[in-house]
């Protein structure tokens, strides 16, 4: 079960690797909530069910969000940011184990607060934030392959703010929207 999660886990990495290198708002949900998705099944193999609770809430933030702009959503979207994340503070806490499971649901907070935003170069920064909660928590659950995906992801988000946003402001364009 090690092995599989292990594997399992490296793939989730690499998907939420290749979202944060994604040019456009779209692909970056997308690949995100492909992780999220491998995640789930790691942690769940792993018996960190409070990863993948989170992770489930996390799936379901990263779609409202790339929906935002329906009418439904775009009516009420106070209500649905407060609503999501009131269920993914909830569904972090009915699992709590220690101290550790509160790291990620900072994280998935962090992580899909940013998909609200509007700019992408927001959206990396805000991601970057939650990033180093999860990377303790992978530690503290034997998720080492998301332990490294974690470290491989701050790298990665900071190599496409880099790109994205640093290279592009030198070179006067505007923020890619």
């Amino acid at each position: 079960m090690e092995i599989a999660a292990f594997i399992i886990g490296l793939l989730a990495v690499a998907c939420f690797l290749l979202s944060y290198q994604m040019k456009r708002r779209k692909g970056i949900i997308l690949l995100n909530a492909t992780s999220r998705a491998l995640y789930i099944l790691q942690y769940i193999l792993l018996g960190a069910f409070d990863g993948a609770a989170l992770d489930v809430s996390g799936i379901v933030a990263s779609i409202l969000a790339g929906k935002k702009d329906t009418p439904l959503i775009k009516k009420h979207l106070k209500l649905f940011v407060v609503g999501i994340d009131l269920i993914i503070i909830a569904s972090g806490l009915i699992f709590y184990r220690n101290i550790f499971s509160l790291f990620p649901i900072v994280g998935v907070l962090l992580h899909t607060s940013a998909f609200w935003l509007e700019r992408e170069k927001h959206i990396r920064l805000v991601s970057l934030l939650g990033s180093p909660f999860w990377l303790v928590f992978n530690i503290t659950s034997g998720a080492y392959g998301s332990a490294i995906g974690d470290t491989l992801s701050i790298v990665s988000i900071l190599i496409a703010i880099f790109r994205y946003d640093i290279l592009n402001k030198h070179k006067g364009e505007t923020d890619n929207e």
